[in-house]
């Protein structure tokens, strides 16, 4: 009774694999570019099925894009050709998506997402801090006493954040600032542009660079 039910696991796991060989994810665009001038861009590379920019609920880019190409090869000469490439004054890169199809959802109007559940602000016990690159670690500054690690790696999950924490004091309660460490620099470096002095739970954040690493 086993094989059969292994045998559909295998074959799901290839169809993924075979569609995330397709998609890349577009990163540090311009707030100015549209769905349209992406996928010009993109097409010089290979025939492209959907080119989407990333949303904010306000509608505003939030400045990187999934863009799905018909073959993986139109995929990969993407990755490989464009990164560093300039687009509306900015340089964009270009890496596989290491997401499941589907996501990002940046549109969805807040009535109806699912309610959200208080969280405890400590990370779980399994979740220890990754070794951090140079570049790859951010200072959030002057979060709501309210906010969780949970929502800030929800705040951030589109730019490949690998790891949040928020600060407590002595007394469990949170001291208004977190670490959150990403996959890249550039990745870093684009939540900086995005996010600071943004208005998040009702403050305006301030990102920069962790400089205590």
């Amino acid at each position: 009774r086993l094989v059969p039910n292994l045998l559909s696991r295998l074959i799901n796991m290839a169809a993924v694999d075979a569609g995330a060989a397709t998609r890349v994810y577009v990163g540090n665009l311009s707030w100015d570019t549209t769905d349209e001038g992406l996928m010009d861009l993109m097409e010089s590379k290979g025939a492209v099925t959907d080119c989407s920019i990333m949303r904010r609920y306000d509608g505003k880019s939030k400045g990187c894009a999934i863009v799905t190409f018909e073959s993986a090869d139109g995929a990969a000469a993407a990755i490989e050709g464009l990164t560093d490439t300039e687009l509306d004054g900015r340089k964009i890169f270009v890496r596989e998506d290491k997401e499941p199809a589907g996501a990002f959802n940046a549109t969805k109007p807040a009535a109806d997402r699912a309610p959200r559940t208080r969280r405890t602000r400590a990370a779980p016990a399994d979740a220890g801090a990754p070794a951090a690159a140079e570049g790859t670690s951010l200072y959030i500054g002057n979060l709501s006493w309210e906010a969780t690690w949970q929502d800030l790696k929800d705040l951030f999950a589109d730019f490949g954040c690998v790891y949040t924490t928020v600060k407590e004091g002595r007394d469990g309660r949170s001291r208004g600032w977190g670490i959150a460490r990403f996959e890249t620099a550039e990745q870093a470096s684009a939540v900086i542009a995005e996010f600071h002095d943004t208005e998040f739970m009702g403050r305006s954040l301030v990102v920069r660079e962790d400089k205590e690493m």
